[in-house]
C-alpha cells in the first residue's frame, strides 16, 4: 500500500514536465476517439455526427495535446528563453482536460460540444499568447518560431470553424464551416506544424549540422498548403497540381538535408521514415486525387490519411518515444519492442490503405474495424511499453 508521501512524489513527477500530462491526455484521446468512432459510424450512437467525432477528436482531443506537450517544452529552447512557468502550462492542461471531458460528454449530449470548442478556443489563445511573448524576447533568427505560431493560429481558426459548424444556420450552405474546419485543421495545422518542427529537429538529432533551410521554404510550403485548402472547396480537380507541387517542394528540401539513411539507430531511422512520408504522401495522394477527380475512382480520404498516418503519426510516435525516454531518465535507445512499435505505425497505415481500396469496391466492413483496431493496438502497446516512464520517470519502473 502506497503512503501519502509516495503518492505525492508520483504526482510531482507526473506534473514535473509539460510533455507528461499532455502526452497522457493525448493517448487517452487517441484511444477514446477511435473506440467510439466505429460504433458511431455504424449508426449505433445516433446522437453524434461520426465525421465530426473523428475529425475534431483527432485534431483537438488527440494531436493537439501531443503538440502542446512538445512545443511547450521545445519552443523556449528554440528561442533561448527560460522554460514556461509550470503554473501557466498547468492552466492550459486543465483547460484541455475540460475539453476532453466536454467532448466525450457531447457524444451523448450534443450541446456539450459548444463547451468543448469554446474552452479549446481559450486554450489556443493562452498558448499563442505565451508563444508570442517568448517570440518577442527571442534573439534572431526566429523563422521557425514564427511559423510555429502561425500553425497554432491555424489550429485556433479550425477550432472556431468547427464551433460555427455546430451552430444551426438555416440560410447557410450545409456543412461549409465543417468542410473548411477539417481542411484547415488537417493541412495548415496537423501537417504544417510537425513539418516545421521536423525540418528543424530531425537534422539536429541526425547531426546534419551543415543543413540550412531555404528562406523561401516555409512561405512556399504554407502557401501551397493553403492552395490545397482553397482548391478542395472550390475546384477539387486542381488538387492534383497543388499536391504534386508540394511533393516536389518537400522532396527537394529533404534532398538538401542529406539525412544519413539507412541508419542503424531506430530512434533516428523512424524519424527519417516519417520525413520521407511527407513528399511521398503528397505524391501518392496527388495520384489518388487525380484518379478520383478524372475517373471517378473513390479514394475514401486516402490522400489525407497517407499524411496523417504516414507522416504525422510516425513522427509523433518517434518523437514521443525519444522525448519520453530522454526526459524520463531512461537510456536513449529503442529496444526490440520499440522497433516493433515503429514498424507498427506503418502497419496502421497499411490497414488504412486496405480500407480505402476495399471501400472503392463498395466493401467497408470489416476493414473499417481492422483499421481502427490497429490504431487502438498501436497506442495501447506504446502505453504498456513506455507509459510508466512517461508518467513517473525511469526511477519507478
Amino acid at each position: 500500500m502506497r503512503t501519502n508521501g509516495e503518492t505525492m512524489n508520483r504526482m510531482y513527477r507526473f506534473f514535473s514536465q509539460p510533455h507528461q500530462p499532455f502526452f497522457a491526455l493525448g493517448i487517452l484521446g487517441a484511444l477514446g476517439t477511435m473506440l467510439l468512432f466505429v460504433p458511431a459510424y455504424r449508426g449505433m450512437i445516433p446522437t453524434v455526427d461520426p465525421l465530426r467525432l473523428h475529425g475534431y477528436g483527432m485534431l483537438f482531443v488527440t494531436f493537439s495535446n501531443f503538440f502542446y506537450g512538445f512545443t511547450l517544452t521545445t519552443f523556449p529552447r528554440f528561442s533561448a528563453r527560460p522554460p514556461v512557468d509550470p503554473r501557466r502550462w498547468m492552466r492550459i492542461w486543465l483547460l484541455n482536460l475540460l475539453v476532453f471531458a466536454a467532448f466525450f460528454v457531447s457524444v451523448w449530449m450534443p450541446v456539450a460540444f459548444y463547451a468543448a470548442a469554446g474552452i479549446m478556443a481559450l486554450s489556443f489563445a493562452y498558448v499563442i499568447r505565451i508563444f508570442l511573448e517568448i517570440y518577442a524576447a527571442a534573439p534572431e533568427p526566429r523563422d521557425d518560431q514564427y511559423w510555429i505560431v502561425v500553425a497554432m493560429g491555424m489550429g485556433a481558426l479550425s477550432n472556431l470553424l468547427y464551433l460555427l459548424s455546430a451552430v444551426p444556420c438555416g440560410g447557410c450552405r450545409p456543412g461549409v464551416f465543417g468542410e473548411y474546419a477539417a481542411l484547415t485543421g488537417v493541412y495548415l495545422y496537423l501537417i504544417f506544424l510537425p513539418a516545421v518542427i521536423g525540418f528543424r529537429m530531425v537534422p539536429f538529432f541526425s547531426r546534419v549540422m551543415e543543413y540550412a533551410k531555404s528562406p523561401r521554404f516555409h512561405p512556399l510550403l504554407f502557401g501551397l498548403l493553403l492552395a490545397h485548402v482553397m482548391l478542395a472547396g472550390a475546384w477539387p480537380r486542381g488538387l492534383f497540381v497543388a499536391d504534386l507541387a508540394l511533393a516536389l517542394l518537400l522532396g527537394r528540401e529533404l534532398m538538401r538535408v542529406k539525412l544519413p539513411f539507412p541508419n542503424p539507430d531506430p530512434l533516428l531511422w523512424s524519424l527519417h521514415l516519417a520525413m520521407f512520408w511527407l513528399p511521398l504522401g503528397f505524391f501518392v495522394g496527388a495520384m489518388a486525387e487525380g484518379f478520383q477527380a478524372w475517373f471517378g475512382v473513390e479514394a475514401f480520404q486516402l490522400p489525407l490519411h497517407l499524411l496523417a498516418l504516414g507522416f504525422v503519426t510516425t513522427i509523433l510516435i518517434a518523437f514521443g518515444t525519444r522525448v519520453t525516454l530522454g526526459h524520463g531518465g531512461a537510456a536513449l535507445r529503442a529496444d526490440r519492442w520499440g522497433v516493433l512499435l515503429f514498424w507498427g505505425t506503418q502497419l496502421v497505415l497499411l490497414g488504412r490503405i486496405a480500407l480505402s481500396l476495399a471501400a472503392s469496391e463498395g466493401v467497408l466492413h470489416p476493414w473499417l474495424e481492422i483499421s481502427a483496431g490497429l490504431w487502438v493496438a498501436l497506442f495501447t502497446f506504446w502505453s504498456i511499453r513506455y507509459g510508466r516512464i512517461l508518467l513517473f520517470g525511469n526511477g519507478n519502473r
